[in-house]
């Protein structure tokens, strides 16, 4: 009886500091109904419904908390409280009941699609881009050619036409 009131002063301390941060998360939920579970543990049937329901629930809840980088510390702590609470209620995961009924639904299989490969016949090109595109339709290219016989692009910035709100504006730059 006195391991388990360790067990619940650890979830009440994890809890207590963690409330204003976590209470809206889905897994928190399950914290609160493990850590009602394990005070009125002395109370008879309890032992039955943590082994059926609250532990596996606790279980896939707290694993979310690890698989997510941030909390996985967190996680890995309630994990471990969770394990040594089954060990001292000796409730272990051969005695479990499944939590969902998906195994008693027939499941299809999936479709994974097939496998497309890809032809490459010929090299790509590079593609011009249109004038239409904001940054060529303000600059304007001229091309040049080296010594070596190869263009260069020289790209030149067109001049902005000026409105009645730039003249406004102009003197506070």
């Amino acid at each position: 009886m006195d391991e388990i009131l360790a067990v619940h002063s650890m979830l009440h301390l994890i809890f207590h500091r963690n409330k204003n941060q976590h209470r809206r998360t889905k897994w928190w939920k399950w914290l609160s109904i493990l850590k009602r579970a394990t005070l009125d543990f002395a109370r008879p049937g309890v032992k039955s419904y943590l082994a059926t329901h609250v532990i596996p629930r606790c279980y896939i809840a707290f694993s979310t908390v690890v698989a997510d980088n941030q909390f996985s510390t967190l996680g890995v702590v309630l994990l471990a409280v969770l394990a040594r609470l089954s060990k001292i209620t000796g409730i272990s995961h051969q005695k479990m009941e499944p939590v969902t009924t998906k195994s008693k639904m027939t499941v299809a299989k999936e479709d994974l699609g097939e496998r497309i490969c890809r032809i490459d016949t010929a090299p790509l090109a590079p593609v011009k881009k249109s004038h239409s595109d904001s940054k060529i339709s303000k600059e304007k290219s001229t091309e040049k050619s080296t010594d070596d016989g190869v263009s260069k692009t020289t790209w030149k910035k067109k001049k902005k036409k000026k409105n009645a709100i730039d003249d406004l504006f102009s003197g506070l730059f």
